[in-house]
Formats: C-alpha cells, sequence, structure tokens
C-alpha cells in the first residue's frame, strides 16, 4: 500500500473493517466486514487486490451460478429530479 493518501495527502491510517457495495451492470452486492486501511483523516479506503478480487467472485457466483445469499434487502431508488424539497 502507498504510504501516502492520494486524495489528502495524509500518512497515517488504520487497519479496520468496512461495508463494502459492489456494482456492475445495475447489479449490487453489499459486503459487511471487509477489511481494509482506512486513512485517518479524510477517510478513505484502501483495499488489497486479492480482497476486491473475492468480492467480484462471489458477485459472480451469486448473478451467474445461483449462489443462495446469507441477507438481502429491499433499496428504493429515486432519480433526483423527481425529489421534491421541502
Amino acid at each position: 500500500m502507498n504510504k501516502k493518501c492520494h486524495f489528502c495527502g495524509n500518512t497515517d491510517f488504520k487497519k479496520t473493517t468496512v461495508k463494502y457495495t459492489y456494482t456492475h451492470d445495475d447489479k449490487y452486492l453489499m459486503v459487511d466486514d471487509v477489511p481494509c486501511k482506512k486513512c485517518s483523516y479524510c477517510g478513505e479506503e484502501y483495499f488489497k487486490a486479492d480482497v476486491l478480487k473475492s468480492i467480484e467472485n462471489e458477485f459472480n457466483e451469486i448473478y451467474f451460478h445461483g449462489k443462495i445469499v446469507s441477507h438481502e434487502v429491499i433499496v428504493p431508488i429515486e432519480q433526483y429530479k423527481e425529489i421534491t424539497i421541502v
């Protein structure tokens, strides 16, 4: 990993886990507890390539090979121009 945040230039990172959302062709996979290093100043997240590849493989297993997932959620989607400002 780079020793400097590409977004803010900070050099202090912490190891943590986050919720990661993978998207492809208007399909989504949300994965909990994904390990990453997070910039302690701006919050930019950095992932190892093998972690992202395993998420991509899981996405393919679910959408193209019928793997059953542990949990599903329904997410409402709106176009911004359709939202009424109060």
